[in-house]
């Protein structure tokens, strides 16, 4: 059988909608908070038996239709040598920052040395070749990786910021160095994802978590676009791509002509727009319910996401339904449950 969701990645109708929900796996369920009590995050990302098992959890309690590998969006710098930690409530950190020419070199230097950055790397494939055989038949393996303009906004802001006055100073201030970062994290990221392709991802996803809510059309395209661009074809080539990009309607002209197979849709514009460029024919739309509407009650939750599923189903190509953004920490579970069953039930 095709599965659903590469069925739909195909661009191509499926008879039942496929589902799965970014940040699916930890944060709201009881028994990944269980693990947490126990390990530092950092220590559960890579340790593959407790990474397989978190991968899994949500599939023990959902019958949704893919597992995305349980991992983060900044394992690269930190391969690349930029110390990577998390402190409670504050989120992730970085020792290393760049924000100068002469920053780039430990990264350079660690790029270069390729059989070391993927054996820092391997903990994700080796959860990835551990969830395979795991799986039911219909459902598929995500692998993903922060796209290189997040990802870096990280590395120079030292950690997560509301502003991002510091990557974006570097941007005007000093052009040239933040490009060269770009290209370390464009290189890395390439050997990275065909890793996880190896290790039995089916599809991969791009996170631009940042990219579209720090940035205007016009520096989207310079220093975001390029490098995103070169990562996806060559992706695609191997296996399907969704392109997410958080807050994207501002730069839709730009997110829309690249060239992955998938475009993910946050909950700050209709589907609906969406489903009518003509620049998505033969494509997949995915998403894009907001994951606050399931703190509301049965009865709203049901309004809405019915509203956002025959949207979806109402798009030429395929569709795969999915929140705008990931799910919150205290996301009610049986929510969770019935909106799997609703979309699963949902026909036209």
């Amino acid at each position: 059988m095709v599965k659903p969701i590469l069925k739909a990645l195909h661009g191509e109708k499926t008879q039942v909608t496929p589902v799965w929900f970014m940040r699916q796996a930890g944060r709201c369920l009881p028994e990944y908070r269980a693990i947490k009590e126990k390990m530092k995050t950092y220590d559960m990302f890579r340790t593959p038996d407790v990474a397989t098992e978190i991968t899994l959890q949500p599939l023990k309690r959902f019958p949704v239709d893919a597992a995305i590998v349980y991992a983060d969006i900044l394992h690269i710098p930190d391969a690349l040598g930029c110390g990577l930690s998390f402190q409670p409530g504050d989120g992730p950190k970085f020792a290393h920052v760049v924000r100068a020419k002469e920053d780039l070199a430990i990264l350079r230097d660690r790029l270069n040395q390729k059989a070391k950055l993927a054996s820092e790397l391997s903990f994700v494939g080796e959860t990835l070749s551990r969830v395979k055989p795991q799986l039911d038949k219909h459902q598929t393996l995500i692998g993903f990786a922060g796209a290189p303009w997040t990802v870096a906004s990280y590395v120079v802001e030292g950690g997560s910021s509301d502003h991002f006055f510091k990557v974006k100073s570097l941007m005007m201030k000093d052009p040239s160095v933040f490009k060269e970062l770009m290209e370390i994290l464009t290189e890395a990221t390439i050997p990275y994802l065909e890793m996880q392709i190896s290790a039995g991802a089916e599809v991969v996803q791009l996170f631009e978590s940042w990219g579209g809510q720090a940035l205007g059309p016009s520096m989207y395209k310079e220093f975001c676009r390029p490098y995103v661009e070169r990562i996806i074809r060559h992706i695609s080539a191997k296996v399907p791509v969704i392109h997410f990009v958080n807050r994207s309607a501002g730069i839709w002209d730009e997110v829309v002509t690249l060239p992955s197979q998938g475009v993910g849709i946050d909950w700050a514009q209709p589907l609906s727009r969406v489903a009518l460029d003509p620049r998505m024919a033969n494509r997949c739309i995915q998403g894009n319910l907001d994951p606050m509407w399931l703190y509301a009650n049965w009865e709203t939750l049901k309004r809405e996401a019915l509203d956002v599923l025959r949207a979806g189903r109402k798009f030429d190509g395929g569709y795969i339904f999915n929140v705008g953004h990931g799910f919150t920490p205290d996301t009610p579970i049986e929510s969770i449950s019935k909106l799997v069953n609703l979309v699963h039930q949902e026909q036209d």
